[in-house]
């Protein structure tokens, strides 16, 4: 009996700490950006825009505004109290991209969406 009350407690001491350290949609959004500014810059590097500074600056600019506008219109953040879900929905298809669980989101690897990224150009 001890052990059962011992495994109830530590669950429900689990998930309080889940609860409590829950990503909200600003977490989310911060942690998709940083993906997308990176994967950004690497595409403007094998692109070869970096050969000119002033021309990289802008495009990165207006990348990152343009991001940023599209994640925070279209990002969905479904919260389950233990963990929270960022999903977009296009041309009524649903996409996972992110997974917040204790205070850190988890999202596709830079290399994921370059390859999304380069199917989405063909």
């Amino acid at each position: 009996m001890k052990g059962f009350l011992y495994t109830l407690l530590i669950v429900f001491a689990l998930s309080l700490v889940c609860i409590v350290t829950c990503p909200d949609k600003d977490a989310h959004s911060d942690a998709l950006m940083k993906l997308f500014n990176v994967a950004w810059q690497t595409e403007l590097a094998e692109v070869g825009i970096n050969e000119n500074e002033g021309l990289a600056l802008f495009g990165s600019a207006l990348g990152s505004g343009i991001a940023e506008y599209v994640i925070e219109k279209q990002l969905i953040v479904d919260n389950y109290f233990v963990c929270s879900i960022g999903r977009f929905i296009y041309e009524g298809e649903e996409n996972i991209v992110s997974v917040g669980v204790l205070n850190h989101i988890f999202t596709k690897s830079e290399e994921e969406l370059l390859r999304e990224l380069e199917d989405a150009k063909e």
